[in-house]
Protein backbone atom coordinates (compact mmCIF):
# COMPACT_ATOMS: atom_id res chain seq x y z
CA UNK A 1 0.00 0.00 0.00
CA UNK A 2 1.22 3.45 -0.92
CA UNK A 3 0.04 6.75 0.59
CA UNK A 4 -0.23 10.04 -1.26
CA UNK A 5 -0.87 12.86 1.20
CA UNK A 6 -2.70 15.81 -0.37
CA UNK A 7 -3.95 18.18 2.35
CA UNK A 8 -6.45 20.86 1.51
CA UNK A 9 -5.16 24.40 1.84
CA UNK A 10 -6.48 26.70 4.53
CA UNK A 11 -8.54 28.45 1.84
CA UNK A 12 -10.11 25.22 0.56
CA UNK A 13 -10.88 24.07 4.10
CA UNK A 14 -12.57 27.43 4.78
CA UNK A 15 -14.49 27.10 1.49
CA UNK A 16 -15.64 23.61 2.51
CA UNK A 17 -16.73 24.75 5.96
CA UNK A 18 -18.54 27.77 4.50
CA UNK A 19 -20.42 25.62 1.99
CA UNK A 20 -21.43 23.13 4.68
CA UNK A 21 -22.87 25.95 6.75
CA UNK A 22 -24.48 27.87 3.87
CA UNK A 23 -25.94 24.91 1.97
CA UNK A 24 -27.02 23.06 5.13
CA UNK A 25 -25.29 19.82 4.12
CA UNK A 26 -22.92 17.50 5.92
CA UNK A 27 -19.18 17.69 5.38
CA UNK A 28 -19.11 14.02 4.36
CA UNK A 29 -21.75 14.70 1.69
CA UNK A 30 -19.64 17.51 0.19
CA UNK A 31 -16.47 15.42 0.29
CA UNK A 32 -18.21 12.48 -1.39
CA UNK A 33 -19.66 14.79 -4.06
CA UNK A 34 -16.17 16.17 -4.71
CA UNK A 35 -14.85 12.60 -4.92
CA UNK A 36 -17.56 11.84 -7.48
CA UNK A 37 -16.47 14.88 -9.52
CA UNK A 38 -12.82 13.80 -9.29
CA UNK A 39 -13.54 10.27 -10.47
CA UNK A 40 -15.70 11.55 -13.34
CA UNK A 41 -12.94 13.92 -14.49
CA UNK A 42 -10.10 11.40 -14.10
CA UNK A 43 -11.61 8.02 -14.96
CA UNK A 44 -15.04 8.75 -16.41
CA UNK A 45 -18.68 9.34 -15.55
CA UNK A 46 -20.81 6.62 -14.01
CA UNK A 47 -21.07 5.05 -10.58
CA UNK A 48 -18.62 3.49 -8.12
CA UNK A 49 -19.30 1.56 -4.96
CA UNK A 50 -17.85 3.29 -1.90
CA UNK A 51 -17.47 1.93 1.62
CA UNK A 52 -15.29 2.73 4.59
CA UNK A 53 -15.23 3.56 8.25
CA UNK A 54 -18.12 6.00 7.98
CA UNK A 55 -20.10 4.06 5.37
CA UNK A 56 -19.81 0.47 6.56
CA UNK A 57 -22.13 -0.84 3.87
CA UNK A 58 -21.20 0.30 0.37
CA UNK A 59 -23.06 3.15 -1.26
CA UNK A 60 -23.49 3.75 -4.98
CA UNK A 61 -21.68 7.05 -5.59
CA UNK A 62 -22.63 9.03 -8.67
CA UNK A 63 -19.58 10.28 -10.59
CA UNK A 64 -20.62 13.18 -12.81
CA UNK A 65 -19.05 16.32 -14.15
CA UNK A 66 -20.70 19.73 -14.17
CA UNK A 67 -22.36 19.10 -17.53
CA UNK A 68 -24.03 15.97 -16.19
CA UNK A 69 -25.23 17.22 -12.80
CA UNK A 70 -25.06 20.58 -11.08
CA UNK A 71 -23.74 20.73 -7.51
CA UNK A 72 -27.15 20.62 -5.84
CA UNK A 73 -28.26 17.61 -7.88
CA UNK A 74 -24.98 15.81 -7.16
CA UNK A 75 -25.33 16.54 -3.42
CA UNK A 76 -28.91 15.24 -3.56
CA UNK A 77 -27.64 12.04 -5.23
CA UNK A 78 -25.05 11.61 -2.46
CA UNK A 79 -27.63 12.26 0.28
CA UNK A 80 -29.99 9.76 -1.31
CA UNK A 81 -27.20 7.17 -1.60
CA UNK A 82 -26.45 7.55 2.12
CA UNK A 83 -29.99 6.70 3.20
CA UNK A 84 -30.28 3.26 4.81
CA UNK A 85 -32.72 2.09 2.15
CA UNK A 86 -30.14 2.72 -0.59
CA UNK A 87 -27.17 0.97 1.03
CA UNK A 88 -25.81 -1.91 -1.02
CA UNK A 89 -24.14 -5.24 -0.42
CA UNK A 90 -22.04 -4.99 -3.59
CA UNK A 91 -18.27 -5.01 -3.14
CA UNK A 92 -16.65 -1.61 -2.82
CA UNK A 93 -14.47 -0.04 -5.51
CA UNK A 94 -13.26 2.74 -3.18
CA UNK A 95 -12.94 2.98 0.60
CA UNK A 96 -13.73 6.46 1.98
CA UNK A 97 -13.74 7.79 5.52
CA UNK A 98 -14.03 11.21 7.10
CA UNK A 99 -12.88 11.50 10.69
CA UNK A 100 -13.04 14.62 12.83
CA UNK A 101 -9.61 13.88 14.32
CA UNK A 102 -6.32 12.52 12.99
CA UNK A 103 -6.56 8.74 12.63
CA UNK A 104 -4.38 6.04 14.02
CA UNK A 105 -1.56 5.66 11.44
CA UNK A 106 -2.55 2.03 10.85
CA UNK A 107 -6.08 2.95 9.69
CA UNK A 108 -5.05 3.98 6.17
CA UNK A 109 -3.94 0.60 4.87
CA UNK A 110 -6.68 -1.18 6.85
CA UNK A 111 -9.31 0.53 4.69
CA UNK A 112 -8.18 -1.58 1.77
CA UNK A 113 -8.33 -4.91 3.60
CA UNK A 114 -11.66 -5.76 1.95
CA UNK A 115 -10.36 -5.38 -1.56
CA UNK A 116 -10.69 -1.84 -2.98
CA UNK A 117 -7.66 -0.55 -4.86
CA UNK A 118 -8.17 2.99 -3.50
CA UNK A 119 -8.83 4.33 -0.02
CA UNK A 120 -9.39 8.01 0.78
CA UNK A 121 -8.99 9.03 4.40
CA UNK A 122 -10.03 12.61 5.18
CA UNK A 123 -9.58 14.11 8.63
CA UNK A 124 -9.00 17.40 10.42
CA UNK A 125 -5.58 18.30 11.75
CA UNK A 126 -4.53 21.76 12.90
CA UNK A 127 -7.74 23.28 11.56
CA UNK A 128 -7.32 21.98 8.02
CA UNK A 129 -8.72 18.97 6.21
CA UNK A 130 -6.03 16.45 5.40
CA UNK A 131 -6.52 13.98 2.58
CA UNK A 132 -4.59 10.72 2.50
CA UNK A 133 -5.01 8.73 -0.70
CA UNK A 134 -4.02 5.11 -0.04
CA UNK A 135 -3.71 2.86 -3.06
CA UNK A 136 -2.58 -0.55 -4.16
CA UNK A 137 0.33 0.22 -6.49
CA UNK A 138 -0.20 -3.09 -8.29
CA UNK A 139 -3.65 -1.96 -9.44
CA UNK A 140 -3.35 1.85 -9.67
CA UNK A 141 -0.41 3.90 -10.80
CA UNK A 142 0.84 6.95 -8.96
CA UNK A 143 -0.08 9.34 -11.80
CA UNK A 144 -3.75 8.29 -11.69
CA UNK A 145 -3.97 8.77 -7.93
CA UNK A 146 -2.15 12.10 -8.16
CA UNK A 147 -4.62 13.23 -10.83
CA UNK A 148 -7.54 12.09 -8.66
CA UNK A 149 -6.17 14.18 -5.78
CA UNK A 150 -5.76 17.22 -8.05
CA UNK A 151 -9.21 16.80 -9.55
CA UNK A 152 -10.65 16.36 -6.06
CA UNK A 153 -9.56 19.90 -5.20
CA UNK A 154 -11.15 21.25 -8.38
CA UNK A 155 -14.29 19.19 -7.78
CA UNK A 156 -14.48 20.54 -4.25
CA UNK A 157 -14.29 24.12 -5.55
CA UNK A 158 -16.99 23.30 -8.10
CA UNK A 159 -19.34 21.79 -5.51
CA UNK A 160 -18.76 24.38 -2.78
CA UNK A 161 -19.09 27.38 -5.08
CA UNK A 162 -22.36 26.18 -6.68
CA UNK A 163 -24.17 24.58 -3.72
CA UNK A 164 -27.21 26.35 -2.36
CA UNK A 165 -29.32 25.51 0.71
CA UNK A 166 -31.36 22.37 0.39
CA UNK A 167 -34.72 22.87 2.10
CA UNK A 168 -35.32 19.31 3.32
CA UNK A 169 -32.09 19.23 5.39
CA UNK A 170 -32.15 20.37 8.99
Amino acid sequence: MVRLSAPLSHELTAELDGAVEAALVGIEEVLLAALGRAIARTIGVGFVMVSGLTAVQPIRLCCADERGLNANDLLAEVRDALTPARLSTSPADVAFSFLGLPPEPSLGPLQLADGPALGVLAYRCDGEVQMDWWYDSRRLDHCTVEELANQFRLGLISVTSEATPICDTV
